[in-house]
């Protein structure tokens, strides 16, 4: 009798789910780009023609944000591109890898401006500018500019604008 006691408490003890372990990345600078976070169909700003889909997810224990495009129909062919972001502890930035099918690599870093998330790229004596803008429906705008004159001057590359599927 003894034993099948110990076994009933045993077996309660393992079915007791373990305390939920706190994220270091549980602070809310980790969460400035979660509004991005889910299915997305993509269009171009402006004229509203379809330029792709997009799934946001969070990643690494909440620590970031991971992307994953397809433009099936992209005027130069097919074309993919996968990111990674994540808010830096150390430098108290943003960070972003994105690898894309024709071969690029950025690297990106930015910080709030406002409610705006504006990440830059220098590369080649140019600057690269990204900024994520949460809209009022609940839609999300990512603009694309270029400045090859150090951000005197800007020069709009794309403006997408992400609704949920």
């Amino acid at each position: 009798m003894l034993n099948l006691a110990i076994l009933i408490a045993a077996a309660a003890a393992a079915a007791t789910p373990a305390p939920q372990q706190k994220s270091v990345c549980d602070g809310p600078q980790y969460h400035q780009l979660d509004f991005w976070i889910g299915e997305w169909n993509v269009f171009q700003a402006g004229d509203n023609t379809k330029v792709g889909t997009s799934r946001i997810e969070s990643v690494m224990d909440g620590c970031g944000i991971g992307e994953h495009f397809e433009a099936p129909d992209a005027p130069g062919g097919a074309y993919s591109g996968t990111s990674y972001s994540g808010y830096d502890r150390k430098d108290g930035k943003w960070h972003q890898m994105y690898i894309d099918t024709n071969g690029n690599v950025t690297g990106f870093a930015g910080d709030l401006d406002g409610s705006d998330l504006v990440m830059d790229a220098p590369a080649n004596g140019a600057i690269t500018r990204m900024v994520y803008r949460r809209l009022t429906d609940g839609s999300v705008e990512q603009i694309g500019t270029v400045s090859a004159n150090f951000g005197r001057k800007w020069a709009p590359r794309y403006d997408y604008i992400y609704r949920k599927k």
